[in-house]
Formats: structure tokens, C-alpha cells, sequence
């Protein structure tokens, strides 16, 4: 996704079609509901295509003689040509593709997991790394982000956290969400430990279909369940460079738990809403000529400054709502270290700064680490946010709503009345 001010990725592929079908959709800010369960969720489309036709036509002519003639006419004829798009349209690191009662996943490893509904044979031909078979009546989750997908499904899926045996530092979080702790503490479902070292001991003893898994290089976690005959899948959803990529693995659960229907809902309503947002600030920039903001997106500990990097969905979300990032030049899709006088120099004059932490919870706090920053212009001004301690489970759960608060914190004129909930004003 390349960050310039214009929205052209590919979250704007179908935006004027989305648009004026949910434009129609009273409270577009309102959650949607869906239910349902397994079905092939490839999005079709009818494409006229103009194909020319030649035929040869044989004529009997009559005058004195009879003689006979070949004309060649040619016609132009419109057919209708199916085009299938791809069930994953944003997510770059895993892939979904559906046979007959089956589904190919490519995973964050990038290894070919086959899906095979219960019930049906093994496909013969199809190679794959690992079969499951689904859906999973038994899983572990790895991360909190995990956790915050299965949750997401739960307001159109109230049994699916009976599909998951445990979770891993589940006594270590606060947990946003009841129905985790409830669970929790009723010991339905088991805390496996840190995800960079598991209990195995309760790990086999929960006997899993299924760990899903996030991996990093020198991961011993991966060898481990190797050796231990431990399926597990790889979700790699925090290297996604854009906003609707990161949530768009949602899609990797339904084909998991069987429950397609309910992600492609889910995902096509947060999507209509991030487009209606995204259209909503660029038509107002134009109608009432307002200027870009400037945005700085940082943490700073002990002296040491790091910034969300050029190519990160951090960035890639301020320029979907037609913003300037202080850093567009770094090519870092995660975080990147800037020097101090570097900091200084390009956000100085920054309309926004985001502090990227919930550590930090006031301007003398901040000024403490920076004493400099107190000359800031966004800090003149009174426009300084915070991370609030939710962001990072309901953030993400909510993944159109954190787009909302932001598009509000950088237009709070186009937003009125808007009150935020993943970030705190400082």
C-alpha cells in the first residue's frame, strides 16, 4: 500500500458500489449481525466483455447466370464472463481457496493447510503440509489478538467459545472481554502459559485439534509441537501493512470453526464502514477545502524514540483518511528508531501526535522523557492522544471503530459528539 493522500488502495477497489449500497443502511456506526454456517464464500461478479464474432455466410445470387459467392460478415456480440475474486482481498500473509468440502489455506508460514470438512473424504491430488479437519471442536489460541477474533465472533456465534480448550497467558492479561475471565475462572478455559513457553504438560493433556499460533525467528514453540504431534497454524495478522488486512483474518477462524458466513458478514460491514469513513473525510476536504493534518506516531522510553514506520498500517490508515505522516520516508513495516533531533525536526509542527502507549498518561510525563515537546505544536494546541489500556483486545476486536476515533482525533469538526474509546486525549 503506498502512502499518499488520495485513497487508492485496494480498500477503494469496490468503494463506490459499497458506498451507495450502505449508504442506505441507517446507523452505518451500528454493529451488524449475521449467522449461518458453512458455505463458499467466493465473491462472484459479471463482467461484460465485447467479443467479435466472424461467420462465413454462403449467398445464391440470380441474374443471367447463376453464380455463387462467399461474404464474410462480421458482428459484435456482448457475453457475460464470470470473474472470481479472491475470498482474501487485503491480508498479504495467508490465503484461503475452496474446493468441494474442502478449503486450501495458505498460512502465516506459508504452508499449505487442507481444510477438509468432517464427514468427506481426503481430496486425492491436493498436496498440503497439514490436514485438519474441520470445523475444530478443540483449539488453543497463542495471542490476545486471537482471542479478541473469537470474541468478535461470539455476538453471532454465543457458543463458539465452547470450540476453544485454552489460551496462553491467560492469567497474565487483563482481560477485557467478561466472557474470557468467566471462563477463566470457571476453568473452562485453561491457561496454558506464556506463548514463548508453553506448559506442555496441559497443553497435551487439553488434547487439542488445533494450536493457532504467531512465530518468530528462533521460535522454539514451532519445533516443540512438531515433536509433540501438536497441529497448529500460523497466524501472522500483526505483519499486515494495512488496517482491513490485519482484521481480515478473522476469515482464517470462520474456515476453521465452520463459520464462513459469519466473517464474510462481519468483515464486508467493517469494511463498508471504513470506506464510509474514509469517503466521508475525503468528499469534506474537498467540499470545504480543508487542509491535510499532520500526524506524528510515536513512543519514547528513557530517551530512546521509536515511530510507527512509513510502511506500517499505522501510516497506511492516516493516509486512508487523507493525512500526512511525519515519516513517510521510513520503509519499516512495524516500528523504526529516529534520533532525538531527528523527532524534533518533523514533528515539531505536527497537528496530531499519538503516543503509542498507555505508560504515558500525561503531558508532564511526557515532557519529562521530551522536554523539548513542550514546544510542540500539537501540544500547544491540546491535541496530543494516548493509547487507552483496552486498544490492543478491544482495538482490534473493533477494528472500524479504532479507525473512527482516529479519523475524529484528526477531524474532530467532521466527528461532532464523537467520544473515543481505544485513545485518550492528554
Amino acid at each position: 500500500m503506498s502512502g499518499g493522500g488520495a485513497f487508492s488502495r485496494p480498500v477503494f477497489a469496490a468503494s463506490l458500489a459499497v458506498a451507495l449500497l450502505l449508504g442506505l443502511v441507517a446507523g452505518f456506526l451500528i454493529g451488524g449481525g449475521a449467522s449461518g454456517g458453512v458455505r463458499t464464500v467466493t465473491a462472484t461478479s459479471l463482467l461484460e466483455r465485447r467479443q467479435t464474432v466472424t461467420e462465413q455466410l454462403t449467398l445464391i445470387q440470380t441474374s443471367t447466370v447463376v453464380r455463387e459467392s462467399t461474404l464474410t460478415v462480421t458482428r459484435t456480440e456482448t457475453v457475460q464472463v464470470e470473474r472470481r475474486e479472491p475470498e482474501v482481498r487485503y491480508a498479504k500473509f495467508f490465503s484461503l481457496e475452496r474446493g468441494d468440502g474442502y478449503a486450501v489455506l495458505r498460512d502465516g508460514l506459508n504452508r499449505t493447510v487442507l481444510l477438509v470438512r468432517r464427514g468427506h473424504s481426503v481430496p486425492q491430488g491436493v498436496k498440503a503440509d497439514i490436514v485438519v479437519q474441520v470445523p475444530v471442536q478443540r483449539m488453543v489460541l497463542m495471542s490476545a489478538t486471537h482471542v479478541a477474533l473469537i470474541e468478535r465472533l461470539r455476538e453471532y456465534a454465543p457458543d463458539v467459545w465452547d470450540r476453544v480448550a485454552g489460551i496462553m497467558w491467560g492469567g497474565s492479561y487483563r482481560w477485557f472481554f467478561p466472557e474470557v475471565e468467566r471462563r477463566l475462572s470457571a476453568g473452562k478455559l485453561v491457561d496454558v502459559g506464556a506463548a514463548w513457553s508453553p506448559d506442555y504438560e496441559k497443553l497435551v493433556a487439553l488434547k487439542p485439534d488445533l494450536v493457532v499460533i504467531y512465530t518468530f525467528e528462533g521460535d522454539p514453540v514451532r519445533s516443540k509441537l512438531d515433536e509433540l504431534k501438536i497441529p497448529y497454524v500460523v497466524n501472522s495478522e500483526y505483519l499486515e501493512t494495512t488496517l482491513l488486512g490485519r482484521f481480515e483474518w478473522i476469515k482464517l477462524f470462520g474456515a476453521l470453526l465452520g463459520l464462513d458466513d459469519v466473517t464474510a458478514k462481519v468483515f464486508d460491514l467493517v469494511e463498508s464502514k471504513y470506506i464510509l469513513i474514509a469517503r466521508k473525510v475525503s468528499a469534506s476536504m474537498v467540499t470545504f477545502g480543508l487542509r491535510p493534518v499532520k500526524v506524528a506516531w510515536f513512543s519514547i522510553y528513557r530517551g530512546t524514540i521509536y515511530v510507527a514506520g512509513g510502511q506500517s498500517y499505522v501510516a497506511n490508515a492516516i493516509a486512508d483518511l487523507n493525512a500526512v505522516y511525519a515519516f513517510p520516508d521510513l520503509r519499516s513495516t512495524g516500528g523504526a528508531q529516529v534520533s532525538v533531533e531527528d523527532f524534533v525536526a518533523r514533528a515539531r509542527d505536527a497537528d496530531v501526535l499519538v503516543v503509542s502507549t498507555d505508560l504515558l498518561t500525561s503531558i508532564e510525563a511526557l515532557t519529562e522523557e521530551l522536554p523539548q515537546i513542550a514546544e510542540f505544536k500539537a501540544v500547544r494546541e491540546g491535541r496530543v492522544y494516548r493509547f487507552n489500556s483496552n486498544i490492543y483486545q478491544l482495538g482490534y476486536m473493533d477494528t472500524e471503530g479504532w479507525f473512527l476515533d482516529l479519523a475524529s482525533m484528526l477531524y474532530p469538526d467532521l466527528f461532532p459528539g464523537h467520544e473515543l474509546s481505544y485513545f485518550v486525549a492528554m
